[in-house]
C-alpha cells in the first residue's frame, strides 16, 4: 500500500492511447510467423519500452499445471535472470506475488512495493525490489483459465488509477489469446518431431541387428533430442556374467558390479532399477540438484527397463530445463521399451548366429520361415520403414489416444487401423469402420449417430448407429478429409464431450471409443484453405502415423509380389513359382501410383489371362508396366519434366505416367489401323479396358 505522504503524479504512466495503439500492434502477432519466444520478447519490449515500464516477465503454466516457468525476462540483473529461469514456481508451495495472481486470476498493484506487506521473503529471494518502486502483475486468461501471469515494474512510486488498471488488462487479456494459439501450435508441433525422433530410432534399432554400444549410443542420442537434456547415460546390469555397462556418449565402459558405484548418486538410479518405475526429480529454491554425473542440474529423469531376467538397466537424463513434461517422459518410456527389445533382439541374433556356424541346414529353416513370416496383422513388408510402421503400430496401441494414419490411396492404412485395433486392450470389443467418402453427406451423419423415430422422413423407428455399435472398441473414421464442415463440428464435440445424441433426439447418450482416423489428403493444406476445421485436426492427430508408399519401399515390391503369387496360385490352381530376374527388374522400376492395392491387381491380372508356366517373365507383364518401366528407368531429361518451383512428386510422377498411357494407346491404335480389338491385343489387355483407358486418357469417345 502507498504510504500516507505519497503524493500522485499528474501524468498517468499507462497512457490510454500508447495502450490502445499497442493492442493494435499486438493483434498482428496472432499470424504472425515467428515462434512463442520471439512473441513474448516482442510483448516485454513493448510493455517496457513503449508503454513505459522499467522491466518486466512473463510465466507461464506447464502441463501440469502447477508450475510457472519463466519464459521471458526483460532488463533483469544477471543474477537475477539465472535465477528466475532456473527456478520454477510450485503454485502450492511458493507465496509470492505470481502464484498469488495465478491462483486469484486476479490483477495486483504495489503502489509502494518497498513498504507493502504483502511483499513475501519468497519475493525478495526471486528478485530485487526497488527502493521507491511500484509493482503491477497481471493474470493472462483464456476465459476463466490463468494460463500464466506478466508482472511489470517501475523505479518510481506510480499511481495506477481503475481506469488504468482495466486498461492494461484489456492489453492483457489480447495477449494472452495470442500466447495460447501458439502455444497449442508450437505444442503440436513439437509433439510431431517428437514422435518422428521415436520412429526413426525405432526403425534404426530393430531394423538391424545391431551390438549393444550402438543400441546405447543411439538411445542416448535419440533420448537427448527428444527432451532437450543436456546429459545422458545408460547403464546396464548384465545379471547373468556380474557385468556392468555404463555409457554416456563419450566412453563404453565395461566393469564388474563396482564400476556403478564410481558414479555421484547411486541410490536414485537403484531405485529406479529396483522398482522398475520412472523416476524424476526436480531442483528447490537452492537452484541445481547434484546430479548421477557429478554435475549440477535442474531437472533429473531415470527410465527403468528389462530384459526378461537377464538384464537390467536405466536411461538417465539430466539438464537444466526446469522439468520433463507428462509427453516427453511417455515418449522416453516407449523409446526405452523398444531399446530392450532391440537389445533382446541382438541376443538372439547372436545366439542364432552362432548356431548357423555349426548347422548350415538350420539356415535354411530360418530364412524359410522368416520368409513366412513377412506379415504383420495382414500388413506386408520387411523394409526398414515398415519396421519402423510395425514398432509404431505396436506402442501406440497400448495408449488409448487419437491416432491420424495418412497414406496414399492402396498403402493399407485400414489395415494399419486394424493392427492398432488388434494390439490394443480392446481387441475383444468391435471394430467399426465407416467411409466418409462412400456415403453422402446426407446420410453420414445419421449413419454415425443413429436417429430417433419420426426424425426426418421414412424414420419410422430407432436405428442405433455405428458409434454405438462400437463402443468399448475401436471406430475408424476413413478419408476424414471428405467430411463435411457441418459434420465436423458436430463430430469435434464428440471427441470433447463423450457423449452423442442421435439424429432428432435429446437424450446425451455416453460412449467409450477409441478413435483412428485415416485420410489420403493434406490435412494441413485443407486447413489453411479452411476447407477443414483446424480444431478438430488438432484434435484427431494427437498421433500422426504415415504409412510410406510402395515406391518409397522398393525392397519390397518382390516381396509382396511372391505373396500374392502364393495367394492366387491357390485361388486360380496355378503352379507359378518364381519371378525372372528380368521381370523383377521391371517390377521394381515401375512407380506404382496405386500401390500395393494395384501390385496386387496387376499379379491377379498375370495369372488370370495369361498362359503362363512356373515364372512370370517381361512377356506377361501388362504393356504399360512395362513401358512406364523402361520410360524411367532410360536416360531421360528429367530437369524438362519438372514444373516451375516447387513441385508435389506424387503429382508430377502421375502425370508422367498418364502421359505414358496415352502414347501407347496412340501407338496402338495407329499400328493396327485404329482397329480398338486389334490395338487391345497388342498391349495384352480387354477391348472393354482399352476402351476405358483411352477415355481416362483424353483420346474421347472412341467405343
Amino acid at each position: 500500500m502507498p504510504s500516507e505522504n505519497f503524493e500522485p503524479k499528474t501524468a498517468s504512466l499507462l497512457d490510454r492511447n500508447k495502450l490502445l495503439q499497442s493492442v493494435f500492434r499486438m493483434s498482428a502477432l496472432l499470424s504472425a510467423p515467428v515462434r512463442l519466444e520471439e512473441i513474448l520478447k516482442t510483448i516485454l519490449d513493448e510493455v517496457v519500452d513503449t508503454i513505459g515500464f522499467d522491466r518486466g516477465i512473463i510465466r507461464l503454466f506447464d502441463e501440469t499445471k502447477q508450475y510457472l516457468q519463466t519464459k521471458v525476462v526483460k532488463n533483469y540483473e544477471p543474477n537475477e535472470e539465472s535465477r528466475a529461469f532456473q527456478v520454477a514456481l510450485d503454485i502450492k508451495e511458493h507465496d509470492c506475488i505470481s502464484t498469488k495472481v495465478a491462483k486469484s486470476g486476479q490483477p495486483l498493484v504495489f503502489e509502494d512495493a518497498k513498504n507493502d506487506p504483502r511483499i513475501t521473503e519468497t519475493d525478495l529471494w526471486l528478485t530485487k525490489i526497488y527502493g521507491d518502486g511500484s509493482i503491477f502483475c497481471a493474470p493472462l486468461k483464456i476465459e476463466a483459465d490463468v494460463i500464466g501471469i506478466i508482472a511489470v515494474w517501475c523505479r518510481r512510486k506510480t499511481k495506477f488509477y481503475p481506469e488504468e488498471v482495466n486498461l492494461f488488462l484489456t492489453f492483457a487479456s489480447q495477449i494472452s489469446i495470442i500466447i495460447h494459439n501458439k502455444r497449442l501450435l508450437e505444442a503440436n508441433s513439437e509433439k510431431i518431431r517428437q514422435l518422428m525422433i521415436l520412429q526413426e530410432a525405432v526403425a534404426s534399432m530393430n531394423s538391424t541387428y545391431m551390438n549393444n554400444r550402438k543400441i546405447s549410443e543411439t538411445l542416448i542420442q535419440s533420448a537427448l533430442k527428444i527432451s532437450g537434456a543436456d546429459k545422458a547415460l545408460t547403464y546396464f546390469c548384465d545379471v547373468s556374467n556380474e557385468q556392468c555397462i555404463v555409457n554416456d556418449g563419450e566412453s563404453f565402459v565395461v566393469g564388474d558390479f563396482q564400476t556403478l558405484q564410481k558414479l555421484a548418486d547411486i541410490e536414485f538410479l537403484k531405485t529406479a532399477v529396483e522398482a522398475n518405475k520412472i523416476m524424476t526429480r526436480r531442483a528447490g529454491q537452492t537452484g541445481s540438484l547434484p546430479s548421477v554425473t557429478g554435475f549440477f542440474y535442474a531437472a533429473e529423469i531415470a527410465v527403468p527397463f528389462k530384459i526378461k531376467e537377464k538384464i537390467k538397466g536405466v536411461l538417465y537424463l539430466a539438464g537444466d530445463k526446469t522439468f520433463f513434461s507428462p509427453d516427453e517422459i511417455n515418449i522416453l518410456d516407449i523409446l526405452v521399451k523398444n531399446a530392450a527389445v532391440a537389445y533382446d533382439n541382438a541376443l538372439m541374433h547372436e545366439q542364432l548366429s552362432q548356431e548357423a556356424s555349426t548347422l548350415k541346414t538350420e539356415v535354411q529353416k530360418l530364412k524359410e520361415r522368416e520368409d513366412k513370416l513377412l506379415g504383420f496383422h495382414e500388413i506386408l513388408g520387411r523394409s526398414k520403414k515398415m519396421q519402423g510402421l510395425f514398432h509404431v503400430v505396436e506402442e501406440v496401441a497400448k495408449h488409448n489416444t487419437n491416432v491420424l494414419i495418412q497414406g496414399e490411396s492402396g498403402t493399407g492404412k485400414e489395415l494399419t487401423a486394424r493392427a492398432i485395433h488388434r494390439h490394443s486392450d480392446r481387441s475383444d470389443k468391435p471394430f467399426v469402420e465407416v467411409n466418409c467418402a462412400a456415403i453422402p453427406s446426407t446420410l453420414l451423419e445419421s449413419e454415425i449417430f443413429g436417429y430417433e423415430a419420426g426424425a426426418f422422413t421414412d424414420a419410422r423407428k430407432r436405428k442405433i448407429g455405428l458409434l454405438e455399435s462400437a463402443d468399448g472398441g475401436t471406430f475408424l473414421l476413413d478419408e476424414i478429409g471428405d467430411m463435411n464442415f457441418h459434420l465436423q463440428a458436430k463430430f469435434l464435440r464428440v471427441l470433447e464431450d463423450g457423449y452423442i445424441r442421435r439424429v432428432g433426439g435429446t437424450e446425451k447418450i455416453s460412449i467409450n471409443v477409441r478413435f483412428v482416423f485415416s485420410t489420403n489428403k493434406d490435412l494441413n493444406k485443407m486447413v489453411a484453405e479452411g476447407t477443414f476445421r483446424e480444431d478438430l485436426y488438432y484434435r484427431i492427430s494427437v498421433v500422426p502415423v504415415t504409412v510410406p508408399a510402395l515406391r518409397e519401399r522398393p525392397e519390397d515390391i518382390i516381396l509382396i509380389a511372391r505373396y500374392y503369387i502364393d495367394e492366387f496360385n491357390k485361388k486360380l490352381m496355378k503352379k507359378v513359382k518364381n519371378i525372372s530376374k528380368e521381370a523383377e527388374t521391371i517390377l521394381k522400376a515401375y512407380p506404382w501410383p496405386g500401390n500395393v492395392r494395384e501390385l496386387k491387381n496387376i499379379i491377379e491380372r498375370v495369372m488370370i489371362l495369361q498362359n503362363i508356366g512356373s515364372t512370370i517373365t517381361p512377356e506377361t507383364l501388362p504393356a504399360e508396366i512395362k513401358s512406364a518401366a523402361r520410360y524411367l528407368t532410360s536416360d531421360m531429361n528429367v530437369s524438362a519434366l519438372m514444373p516451375q518451383g516447387d513441385y508435389d512428386y506424387t503429382d508430377v510422377t502421375e502425370k508422367i505416367i498418364a502421359g505414358i498411357k496415352r502414347k501407347l494407346l496412340e501407338f496402338a491404335l495407329s499400328e493396327n489401323d485404329g482397329n480398338k480389338s486389334k490395338a487391345a491385343k497388342k498391349l495384352g489387355i480387354s477391348r472393354y479396358k482399352f476402351i476405358r483407358e483411352a477415355k481416362k486418357a483424353g483420346l474421347g469417345d472412341i467405343s
